[in-house]
């Protein structure tokens, strides 16, 4: 059986939300629309399927991969938005006689596995599963392309137009089309409170009605409604509020007595002192109420705003890496001298091995990428210069930038429940930073997370270039050479 998920919705009822993504990489508390789907695809055991993208699609390819994280194997195919399957897939392959799974990646279903145990059951080339008598995104054709011109296919320019298909009606099944921001605004909703059978959200249920992703810091007394989602990397402080229903996205920060009642808070989002967002979608300093429909934007960044949390661009991985090897190939007559002094120092141990944050992720096991290890090298002296050269060849490989925060050893990363600092650790870990250039050596660790805190928030290129020739520089001060700092903590 071959399976195809399709994510190439042309409608416009999701903008402003929709402006630069598409409707299958919304997120719906805590993933992307299709990422559902793709999951539940896989506890039926289905481990290739084709995507089918057509406005972002490098963007659906660059999300979703190569299917790794799922036990899957992706295949991209284009669509010029809103094909019928029969057409479009007659572009694919002139046929296909084995049987088609067609499913809709960009809208939001309870279960898929329930519609393929009853199709199996029911007659005639083409099944279509139905929710509540609306055809909700997936069929099943038993007998290739041939069958496929009576599907009723949501979000097309032309329906069905031979036999129709035979309809399952799955029982105690929920769907939503994801058709306008009040649909988006009532799915998030609904899914943070359970009402989706069988979808398993992005985090671990930590009492009665509150869901908490990895890495968020959320205090009891801040929720005071019935349930509440909060992403990965978010922090409520314990002196704000939510209230009713409350989906807070990853990577936000409610600040003291925040209010959010009914309310989504896509990624990224600052929630100032004191603001109060009831039934509305918060997408940085955008407020959409649904309620009344108002759409505005806060001017004010101390009430609300964007954080931005940007990737590295392969353009900006290819230059880091050629950065430095060129640097290993100046530092090469150090080398020597830094093997030397590491004999001396420690004979029976002069490299030392450190488990280190790397830039690179992998999927834990709700599919979700977290940090990888990797294993770090370090000369058994005292001065950083010659102490940090092996570093150089953990840039070259892609685990560390030239510029970041520290590369945090695992057993010395700042414990304390991933507290709202270690926002700093989704900057890019880098040999060279604010800590290792602009604080003397016995600086309390407070004051290092701030300073890679204020750097996760407001780096550039502009600033890392700056970094950059200030650890040029630095290389020629007392400082590099002196005997200071200890060894194991970059």
């Amino acid at each position: 059986m071959k399976t195809f998920i399709f994510a190439d919705r042309a409608d416009t009822g999701l903008e402003p939300l929709t402006c630069n993504t598409c409707a299958a990489l919304l997120p719906v508390a805590g993933k992307a629309v299709i990422e559902y789907t793709i999951e539940d695809l896989a506890r039926a055991g289905i481990r290739q399927a084709v995507i089918v993208a057509s406005a972002h699609a490098d963007r659906v390819e660059a999300h979703l991969g190569k299917g790794e994280r799922w036990g899957m194997q992706f295949d991209y195919f284009p669509s010029r938005g809103g094909e019928h399957p029969a057409s479009l897939l007659r572009r694919y392959a002139s046929e296909i006689d084995e049987p088609l799974l067609l499913v809709r990646g960009d809208v939001l279903r309870s279960s898929i596995a329930g519609f393929m145990g009853e199709a199996a059951c029911e007659g005639g080339p083409l099944v279509e599963a139905r929710i509540g008598g609306a055809p909700a995104g997936a069929s099943l054709s038993r007998v290739g392309i041939a069958a496929l011109a009576g599907l009723d296919w949501p979000y097309t320019r032309t329906p069905g137009t031979a036999r129709p298909a035979v309809p399952v009606d799955l029982q105690d099944a929920t769907w939503s089309a994801l058709d306008s921001l009040t649909s988006y605004h009532r799915t998030n909703l609904d899914v943070a409170a359970d009402r989706y059978p069988g979808l398993k959200l992005a985090g671990w249920t930590r009492e009665s009605g509150l869901t908490v992703g990895r890495g968020s810091h959320v205090e009891t007394p801040s929720l005071n409604g019935e349930h509440a989602f909060v992403g990965r990397g978010s922090r409520v402080h314990p002196e704000a509020r939510l209230a009713g229903t409350s989906v807070v996205s990853d990577s936000c920060f409610i600040d003291s007595q925040a209010s959010i009642t009914d309310s989504v808070i896509l990624p990224g989002t600052y929630v100032g002192e004191n603001i109060e967002i009831r039934n509305a979608i918060v997408s940085g300093n955008q407020v959409i109420r649904v309620d009344s429909g108002a759409n505005y934007r806060v001017a004010d960044r101390f009430l609300l705003t964007q954080m931005q949390r940007q990737g590295a661009s392969l353009p900006a991985q290819v230059a880091n890496r050629t950065a430095g090897l060129l640097l290993l190939l100046l530092s090469l007559p150090l080398w020597p001298l830094a093997a030397a002094g590491a004999l001396l120092q420690s004979p029976s141990a002069p490299l030392r091995r450190l488990r280190l944050r790397s830039n690179k992720f992998r999927p834990d096991e709700l599919h979700e990428p977290v940090r990888a290890e990797f294993t770090g090298r370090e000369w058994a002296v005292s001065a950083p210069v010659l102490r940090r050269l092996p570093l150089l060849l953990a840039v070259i490989t892609g685990h560390i930038n030239l510029v970041g925060t520290r590369p945090w050893p695992l057993e010395a990363t700042p414990a304390g429940g991933t507290p709202w600092e270690d926002i700093a650790g989704d900057a890019p870990a880098g040999l060279l930073g604010p800590v290792q250039l602009d604080l003397p050596d016995d600086a309390p660790t407070e004051e290092g997370l701030l300073n890679e805190i204020y750097y996760a928030q407001y780096r550039s290129l502009k600033s890392d270039l700056g970094y950059l020739l200030k650890g040029l520089r630095a290389m020629f001060t007392g400082r590099a050479w002196a005997a200071h700092g200890q060894a194991g903590n970059p």
